[in-house]
């Protein structure tokens, strides 16, 4: 079965399970701790069409149907009634053989793979949600997510899997390579950085990515806390990290550039500042809005889920997906073997001609992780997306908003993949990549204090969930 056609199976049980969370948080006399581990049991039970066991898939799903079919038929209006409000008095009568049904589904289920599943590996795929981070691109704007990582740490909550775009991309490489998130050596990792270590003017060939105004060197930026020593080299590898972690980029379809390369090189003068002009601004949005608006110029490259990707160079992965085009070229172009193999290989697979800022196909990327978890890549399915869009359009910048506005085309089909997207209402400007420390600071303060409603909700749906039996 198609990962869509899965989709669209599973994601209607899955809003059944945050309905119900939901509506526990609003009215605590609700369910019982007992009863809503029979749902929300019952719930992953439906949802179950693969188990990972001891390295390989398990397929289990057509022997769920007639048990998922009927759920959904008995729970549906109960979770999501049509006066909006969940009411004990419909809860109550479903309790009284779910219990039963789902314990007698499970165990049959058991007995038809005898042998090929154990008992452990489907209780720990019914009971245990896995925590996804989806960080999305907006330059200086995705600061925040530093403060939210910072919370869920504190909560305990460690994600099993990283997909990011642009700066979402850099800063999900700095969460990849610790376990526990420490604040303050990222803090002083943002302190290190500078316009002039980071961003030349150069005239330099361009080999993989897209000419631009200014060249990013990301290595020298940030090379060292991924393995380049000072004389250059590989980095971690995607495959290496400590937390699986897919990067998006734009992928310039062979033959359907707009205009000359040169063109792109020259939208605006040496600084990202010239955005300001009014005689810049509306051609650099215009080059913007034919990627955006002319589907078959790009195509989306998930870099650690597409095939030969996963031992990608993590910060050549982050540099290409934050290339946005007329402002920042990113290539690679030292002697490395290993990389300029693996680029070639790449583009003749996906007929491109050049790599740029992932935003332009898939700025918050809940579909990619959403793939890599039902593809197995992380061993279980049953997981919770949080996504985070630092550049959600925003009345406080209007100058920003015909770009927010564009990214909103991509964003808005990326919605339905995650469980919980947030819109940052309050961000640092995009053009503050390389900020202050108070602004980081403020970025950090901002993120935390505008997810944290969220966080009873977050917390309650990664809880364990009780044993029936």
């Amino acid at each position: 079965m198609r990962l869509r056609e899965r989709f669209e199976i599973i994601r209607p049980l899955e809003e059944l399970e945050s309905a119900l969370v939901r509506g526990a948080l609003e009215n605590p006399s609700l369910v019982t701790a007992h009863e809503e581990a029979i749902l929300r049991t019952a719930l992953s039970l439906a949802r179950l069409y693969k188990v990972h066991q001891d390295g390989r898939e398990v397929g289990v799903g057509a022997c769920l149907s007639p048990f998922r079919e009927d759920l959904a038929r008995r729970l549906t209006p109960v979770l999501l009634p049509k006066s909006g409000r969940i009411e004990r008095a419909q809860v109550l009568p479903q309790l009284r053989e779910l219990k039963e049904t789902t314990l007698a589904t499970r165990d049959s289920m058991l007995q038809r793979f005898k042998g090929r599943l154990t008992f452990d590996a489907v209780d720990r795929e019914l009971r245990h949600k896995s925590l996804v981070l989806v960080l999305g691109g907006g330059g200086g704007s995705g600061y925040v997510y530093l403060g939210v990582m910072a919370l869920l740490d504190e909560y305990g909550l460690t994600p099993k899997l990283l997909s990011g775009t642009s700066i979402g991309a850099i800063l999900s490489l700095f969460r990849s390579r610790m376990r526990r998130f420490e604040q303050d050596e990222v803090v002083n990792i943002v302190r290190t950085l500078s316009w002039r270590r980071l961003f030349r003017v150069v005239s330099t060939e361009n080999k993989y990515g897209l000419p631009a105004a200014l060249r990013l060197f990301l290595r020298s930026g940030i090379g060292r806390w991924f393995g380049v020593d000072t004389r250059g080299g590989e980095a971690l590898t995607l495959a290496q990290l400590p937390i699986k972690t897919l990067i998006t980029v734009s992928g310039i379809r062979a033959g359907k550039l707009p205009h000359p390369l040169e063109f792109y090189e020259k939208l605006i003068a040496a600084s990202p500042k010239q955005l300001l002009n009014p005689l810049v601004l509306p051609k650099w949005l215009g080059a913007l809005w034919e990627f955006a608006t002319h589907p078959e110029i790009l195509t989306r490259v998930t870099l650690g889920q597409d095939e030969g990707t996963d031992t990608f160079d993590s910060v050549d992965a982050a540099g290409f997906s934050s290339a946005l085009p007329g402002i920042i070229h990113y290539d690679v172009l030292r002697d490395d073997a290993r990389m300029h193999a693996m680029l070639k290989e790449l583009f003749a697979h996906k007929r491109i001609f050049r790599l740029v800022d992932g935003g332009l196909v898939d700025n918050v990327p809940s579909k990619a992780a959403w793939r890599a978890v039902h593809k197995g890549e992380i061993s279980t399915r049953n997981t919770f997306i949080l996504a985070l869009n630092g550049f959600a359009t925003k009345l406080a910048t209007p100058l920003w908003i015909p770009l927010q506005r564009i990214a909103e085309l991509n964003v808005a089909r990326s919605r339905p993949w995650a469980h919980l997207t947030h819109d940052f209402k309050r961000s640092l400007n995009p053009l503050s990549v390389v900020p202050r420390v108070d602004e980081l600071l403020d970025a950090i303060t901002w993120g935390r204090a505008q997810v944290a409603p969220h966080l009873p909700f977050i917390t309650r749906m990664l809880a364990p969930l009780p044993r029936l039996g």
